[in-house]
């Protein structure tokens, strides 16, 4: 029997999961990261701290597997897209980690916005740009930072740093290249081009010259990385792919016309097709991990973050074990039919540079579980609001695929049924980002012959949720109330920013 490894580092969590070569979950082992706010609008993380709970969770995950590490045939590697590290030419931080949910950066988007260069590269890049990319952040260190940029050796994201650590190689990888508001994504390269007309070009030779494929063989685990694991010298260790692709692989997308969602960090709402699109209006379109086809993506920092603030400020104090029980069970008491808003925007929007949260409509009688229901409705209602821009690329929606770490919630899914108005499958494994570079491993040391056969072996549906036909009609009127308020207040956000500006 042969065992395949997949980790993941998200926004807030590092995991490791162990999948059997039928795609059985066989153990996970995660560990909280803390999250540092130095500054307005800045979110960032301890390198050092990220590279010990990386050795940590394989250590634990290999001992709860109770398995021969010999017996692992390969590890994928998969994170939290976007945001910034920085190395030096030994490998050590230059400063800490830049999370993609911060938005120190989002003067620069609009500027680029503003005077057309956005749209000048959009042919080449086929995504907006938005603040917590690697070129916004670029450009905002190159002007209040540049001692950092100039400290460092290399420029990767989450995924590429946990290779590195395995493999002690860097690397780019091609899903995340593409997906990075840099790539020229005909010739497959990071052009001088591109960040020319951004003003950023001295940096260019921060990132990697190779450019993996995801289910390319990228290295192997090195000795001090299988002292420090458990893990054994010389495995294969493949590419991986940024975390929105990962999970929407393991939820068994991959034809025309089926939609993944992701209701984690950031909510992701994805399809794939085998010609590009280059759309002003659509978010991201990059490369997807099935060669051929390329994965069509509208999502923003506007998910299941939402909640984890509201536990931290108002619910933790409870003691409770099972916090998240709690919020469902208060959620599911909630009456859905109530006048409460909230707009789920504490880490950025997707209506918006300057948008805020808020809840609106909020009385005297609304306690906590109402707030709570506001939230995981706020959330439903962005995730809508993305699939609205990408309907007319799908011919036909008859359900969608829910991964993330909200789908754990039948609460919530159920509740997105009755949003969105069709049937929320939810795929049998709680690791999906983990899942789909396991998969990816399996492929690229030869277990399978591509990433649709592992898929047809892998993927099993554990739920079906079905829409409430009352619930979905009700929650129709409250939607387009909720367009209402982000457009009446779109040109308030601004004035609030200029409050504290000197």
């Amino acid at each position: 029997m042969k065992y395949y490894m997949g980790i993941d580092m998200g926004g807030t969590m590092v995991k490791a999961a162990i999948f059997s070569q039928f795609g059985e979950e066989i153990a996970v082992s995660e560990q909280k990261l803390k999250v540092i706010y130095p500054g307005k609008e800045m979110v960032e993380r301890d390198v050092y701290e990220a590279k010990k709970a990386v050795y940590h969770v394989i250590k634990m995950v290999i001992q709860k597997s109770q398995i021969e590490s010999s017996a692992i045939g390969g590890i994928g590697v998969t994170g939290q897209a976007n945001g910034m590290y920085l190395f030096d030419q030994n490998g050590n931080p230059a400063r800490n980690a830049v999370l993609s949910s911060d938005t120190r950066a989002k003067k620069y988007v609009k500027k680029w916005n503003e005077n057309g260069t956005w749209k000048s590269i959009l042919p080449k890049i086929r995504q907006q740009i938005w603040a917590g990319n690697v070129p916004a952040l670029l450009a905002w260190f190159q002007d209040h930072e540049p001692e950092s940029l100039e400290k460092a050796s290399v420029v990767v994201t989450a995924k590429d740093y946990i290779r590195y650590l395995l493999t002690g190689e860097f690397a780019l990888e091609i899903t995340e290249a593409s997906g990075i508001a840099s790539m020229d994504q005909e010739k497959k390269q990071i052009t001088e081009e591109i960040y020319r007309e951004l003003g950023i070009e001295k940096w260019l030779d921060l990132f990697p010259k190779r450019i993996l494929e995801c289910t390319e063989i990228a290295g192997s685990v090195t000795p001090e990385c299988a002292k420090l694991t458990g893990l054994k010298e010389g495995t294969p260790v493949v590419g991986g792919q940024m975390d929105t692709g990962a999970c929407i692989i393991s939820t068994g997308v991959t034809e025309e016309n089926q939609l993944g969602i992701i209701v984690g960090t950031w909510g992701i709402n994805s399809i794939v097709k085998k010609k590009p699109v280059t759309d002003e209006n659509i978010f991201m379109v990059y490369k997807y991990c099935i060669p051929e086809m390329y994965c069509v993506m509208e999502g923003s920092s506007t998910s299941a973050t939402n909640l984890e603030w509201f536990i931290d400020t108002f619910v933790k104090d409870y003691g409770l074990e099972n916090v998240y029980g709690f919020c469902n069970k208060l959620v599911e008491e909630a009456d859905y039919n109530d006048t409460l808003f909230f707009l789920p925007f504490l880490y950025g929007s997707n209506v918006g540079p300057d948008a805020k949260s808020a809840f609106i409509g909020l009385e005297a009688r609304h306690g906590k579980k109402e707030m709570l229901r506001a939230i995981y409705e706020g959330v439903a209602f962005c995730h809508k609001y993305h699939i609205e821009r990408l309907r007319k690329y799908i011919e036909k929606l008859d359900v969608v695929r829910m991964a993330g770490g909200a789908a754990r919630s039948s609460v919530w899914m159920q509740l997105f049924a009755d949003v969105l108005g069709v049937p929320v499958e939810i795929s049998k494994a709680s690791e999906l980002g983990a899942m789909g570079v396991a998969m990816e491993a399996a492929v690229g040391t030869g277990l399978y012959p591509d990433i649709k056969s592992a898929v047809s072996d892998w993927v099993k549906i554990k739920a079906i949720y079905q829409p409430n036909p009352e619930k979905v009609k009700f929650y129709e009127k409250k939607y387009q109330v909720y367009k209402k308020i982000i457009y009446q207040l779109d040109s308030i956000w601004g004035e609030l920013d200029g409050l504290e500006e000197k």
